[in-house]
């Protein structure tokens, strides 16, 4: 979570987040469900898949059975004109009138024959006309033979010179033999195709003993006598019905349903192309498909809509967390939708006015405690006057110069809440008697208060001493106080230089100073501490190692 300017305004990234979680939570839960979906779909996918067979396969039968019963009428036909008596007697012209009624509503005529295929009548000539040799007809040699009615298979019509189909019948006629024929258009057959109502897109055709396509609902006029495929012939030879893949006459994949009638021996084709075949199996699926996905997508947006709220909401918490770490007053009471965050929120305006009230407390004890402690150094000055003010060399005001450090370093600290002190602060009061001729140099750095303290025992001995030898004590020379943060150790490193200054020379032997900035430097603050007496001027620096980190000494704001 990454603060941004307005109150509960925050920015998520990733699946650490409330919005993240959400989301992730409403997708684990829809996972099951997806696995599950997967699975139902695919058994949704079998089941329409065999479903839509068992319906083309159902949908062949029927067709076989219309089929079979138009087949069954011109039989009816056949055998009913067999008995009538003009026939019986050999009265040619009126069975020709008599069969002319008998057709005159129906699709087909009526033709006799003898056995050598002569045609003695034919109901779509006028009688006496001369009439050809119609060709043999196996089926009908074999109805013959076996003295019952047969229907052919595909054949080309003599007279009419289309392909037609023949139900015929034997009848002796005065002692001879003659076939009674009735004869219809293999194109009659289409008519089962409309009244059985073929769905669109599905191709339906008959097919005789000799796998010759004698009607097909689509096309019927290219197709009509052609040959079916090889391998859907070799399918029929093997089993009277089935389903199975095959190949159009016009070279589209296709699922193919048939069913051979025992009664013709003609078989019923039901064909849909696969592609057909895959949208009408798969529009379940993909409707169940887009179900789901609207689902997820549901799901995810109202989680991102929850989340928006929520992450509001913990907003409102961060804002106050930050105010109550700013020392802020937080805002009232607000209302909140979860119980839980309205809670937290309670608890940290709770929080916030105990901190206000120990804060206020704290304030009122350090300002307490800084004053005891000046009156405490105030009456140090006071023994020390007493105790060193009729020795020589003056040491009292030495000494009174190093309380009043000490003092300064304290009010520092006091402003600070005895928290922290801003190092160039610290700088500035102990250098702050000799003007603009102290330059200071380096970043904002903040120091803990027994870092402070020691600090300000050093560079008040430095500014001394430098004011009495050094460069402080000649009106136109300057000291330069330099400081750094190393980024790779956190090591902080202050370097004194003077210049300007009258000649240096290194003492015989450490006086007070020296020690005492040895001491704070090495033994309070654990750091390092080199004197240069460089005969323009004294160069100090002194590097003290990073603080713990549960215990800062000091800080860089950059």
């Amino acid at each position: 979570m990454r603060r941004l300017g307005r109150y509960g305004e925050r920015v998520k990234a990733g699946v650490d987040s409330v919005r993240g979680r959400l989301v992730l939570l409403t997708v684990s839960l829809l996972i099951p469900a997806l696995l599950s979906m997967g699975f139902l779909l695919s058994s949704v996918d079998r089941q329409g898949r065999a479903q839509l067979n068992e319906q083309m396969l159902t949908t062949a039968r029927a067709l076989s059975g219309a089929i079979d019963r138009q087949a069954a009428v011109g039989v009816a036909v056949v055998e009913t004109l067999a008995t009538d008596q003009a026939l019986l007697a050999g009265d040619w012209a009126r069975f020709h009138a008599r069969a002319l009624r008998v057709t005159d509503r129906r699709a087909g005529w009526v033709v006799v024959a003898d056995l050598t295929g002569q045609q003695i009548l034919n109901t779509r000539i006028d009688y006496g006309v001369a009439l050809p040799r119609s060709p043999r007809i196996p089926e009908l040699d074999r109805a013959l033979q076996a003295g019952r009615s047969q229907v052919s298979d595909l054949r080309m019509g003599v007279v009419s010179r289309r392909y037609a189909i023949t139900a015929g019948t034997p009848v002796t006629v005065k002692g001879k033999a003659y076939v009674v024929a009735y004869v219809v258009e293999a194109a009659s057959f289409l008519s089962v195709f409309r009244e059985e109502r073929v769905p669109d897109g599905w191709v339906a055709a008959v097919l005789d003993n000799n796998n010759k396509i004698i009607a097909r609902s689509r096309l019927h006029e290219k197709w009509v006598g052609h040959s079916a495929t090889p391998d859907m012939a070799d399918r029929i030879t093997r089993a009277p019905e089935g389903v199975s893949h095959s190949t159009s006459l016009e070279g589209v994949p296709t699922v193919v349903a048939y069913s051979r009638s025992p009664q013709t021996g003609w078989t019923l084709l039901v064909a849909i192309p696969r592609a057909d075949l895959a949208r009408t199996v798969t529009r379940s699926v993909a409707l169940t498909t887009g179900v789901f996905i609207l689902l997820l997508v549901l799901g995810v947006g109202l989680a991102l809509f929850f989340s928006r709220r929520i992450n509001r909401e913990v907003g409102g918490l961060v804002e106050a967390a930050h105010a109550i770490g700013h020392g802020q007053p937080i805002r009232g009471p607000s209302a909140f939708s979860l119980e839980e965050i309205g809670a937290i929120h309670a608890a940290l305006s709770e929080a916030s006015r105990e901190l206000q009230i120990r804060e206020e407390r704290q304030k009122v004890m350090i300002n307490e405690l800084n004053h005891r402690v000046k009156n405490t150094l105030a009456t140090v000055q006071a023994l020390a006057r007493q105790t060193f003010g009729k020795m020589e060399g003056a040491p009292v005001e030495l000494f009174t110069e190093r309380l009043i450090a000490l003092s300064a370093a304290h009010d520092l600290l006091t402003r600070g809440g005895w928290s922290k002190a801003e190092l160039d602060e610290l700088l500035r009061a102990c250098t702050r008697a000799h003007g603009d001729r102290v330059v200071l140099t380096g970043p904002p750095v903040s120091l803990d208060p027994n870092c402070a303290v020691s600090l300000s025992m050093v560079f008040h001995e430095l500014a001394t001493n430098s004011a009495k030898y050094g460069a402080l004590s000649v009106p136109t020379a300057q000291v330069g106080i330099d400081w750094k943060i190393d980024p790779m150790t956190r090591a902080l490193t202050l370097r004194w230089t003077e210049t300007g200054g009258p000649p240096v020379t290194p003492p015989s032997k450490p006086g007070f100073g020296t020690r005492l900035i040895d001491i704070s430097i090495r033994r309070e603050l654990k750091g390092s501490a080199a004197f240069d007496f460089q005969p323009e001027g004294l160069v100090f620096e002194a590097t003290l190692p990073p603080p713990p980190e549960d215990a800062p000494r000091w800080s860089n704001r950059f």
